[in-house]
């Protein structure tokens, strides 16, 4: 999957409150309107539940081929054997996750200054925003000027991310992308396979994927 990997619609799903046969509904719904990878991001959980739902949406993924990545928690991604995991700034640096991952995991890792750059050996593509404000990370907002520097330096593959909707996108036009992630926008969808088929539409209209 590592050489294969489209990020066109990356999903960023947690669960919530919801139910996990409510949530499970919702990503398969977000796959088959077309999410493209899904990265499960869950901060209250613990170990122990966290692997545990990791395991359905994992089973899920696999059912329709596509990648499944663990935020975070490298333990939960090598306990599950997940495709790849997306880290932080804080986390372990991803030439070291590499060599726990193995050579066939995506690494993923968020990235918001330029001179980041400099430290991304072992990534596969990188997650850079937040690009307008969003209640689910408390974080400060990268401008679409340095967003679009990023894109142009960079070797890997850039994800925009951070409260994009359909409207965002229209924004990031001209930028040089490999795709956009998104939460909100499909998981507070009254429907999620319409919302997914949206999103899906606006990036195939407005952006010119690398």
């Amino acid at each position: 999957m590592r050489n294969k990997l489209d990020l066109s619609l990356y999903l960023v799903a947690s669960k919530g409150r919801k139910s996990d046969a409510f949530f499970l509904n919702t990503l398969e719904n977000a796959i088959k309107g077309g999410v493209s990878i899904v990265q499960l991001r869950e901060k209250e959980l613990s170990a122990r539940k966290f692997y545990e739902l990791g395991l359905k949406v994992q089973k899920l993924c696999k059912a329709y081929q596509i990648p499944f990545i663990i935020n975070d928690r490298l333990d939960i991604a090598l306990a599950l054997d997940a495709d790849g995991v997306h880290l932080g700034q804080e986390d372990l640096e991803p030439h070291l996750a590499r060599r726990l991952l193995g050579e066939e995991k995506i690494i993923g890792l968020s990235l918001k200054k330029l001179e980041q750059l400099a430290f991304i050996q072992g990534a596969d593509y990188l997650g850079c925003g937040a690009i307008k404000t969003t209640p689910t990370k408390k974080s400060s907002l990268l401008s679409l000027d340095t967003l679009m520097k990023i894109s142009q330096k960079s070797p890997l593959g850039v994800v925009a991310i951070g409260g994009i909707n359909k409207d965002v996108i229209k924004e990031l036009k001209g930028i040089n992308l490999s795709g956009i992630a998104v939460f909100g926008a499909i998981m507070h969808a009254k429907d999620a396979f319409l919302a997914a088929k949206e999103l899906k539409r606006e990036i195939n209209e407005n952006l010119s994927l690398k």
